[in-house]
């Protein structure tokens, strides 16, 4: 009789159904990953603000500034979130979960899960315009190959080509992600 060893709670992964493009592992390897590129491009950088897209944005942004902390004791990641109305963000104001004008001059990188047209983050972008950053950079878990408005990201985890029939979803849990297409 042989007795497998239980899955820890936080390798659990919730099945949406699809192909799994990256399993919590391969997600926890991408966002490292990103995170290197994130302090390469800002290696001279004491603090850097990483500003999550409310909803799926926001976790991405919090496990890469896990990632960044493990990588740069001394770096200060702040992270902070944007509210914005997905479905008509032209009528209603976009928010955020803190005060820019510390971070003038600063390292401002806006995060979210999926980009798929780019609309989403184009909107995101809105509130810091009015401000002035050393460097205002995007970072996104899932690129995909649909942009209709002029966003490309800095910072990609995995390109996508997909058909625009197909749905990403990016399954997040307390300590881990997988990434979905169905």
């Amino acid at each position: 009789m042989s007795h497998a060893n239980p899955t820890p709670e936080s390798q659990k992964v919730l099945f949406p159904g699809g192909n799994c493009i990256l399993s919590p592992d391969r997600c926890r390897q991408t966002l490292r990953r990103m995170a290197c590129q994130i302090l390469e491009r800002n290696d001279e950088e004491r603090r850097i603000l990483l500003a999550g897209v409310r909803h799926g944005g926001e976790g991405v942004a919090r496990q890469l500034a896990h990632e960044l902390k493990l990588l740069n004791h001394e770096l200060v990641v702040e992270v902070t979130h944007i509210i914005l109305d997905k479905s008509n963000p032209t009528e209603n104001p976009v928010n955020l979960g803190v005060d820019l004008a510390p971070w003038t001059n600063g390292v401002v990188v806006v995060v979210d899960d999926v980009a798929h047209t780019g609309r989403t983050l184009l909107h995101a972008l809105r509130p810091f315009l009015d401000t002035s950053f050393l460097r205002l950079q995007v970072a996104v878990l899932v690129d995909r190959a649909h942009k209709t408005h002029p966003i490309h990201p800095d910072y990609v985890g995995v390109s996508l080509a997909t058909t625009l029939q197909e749905h990403i979803e990016v399954v997040q849990s307390a300590e881990s992600f997988s990434v979905w297409l169905l």
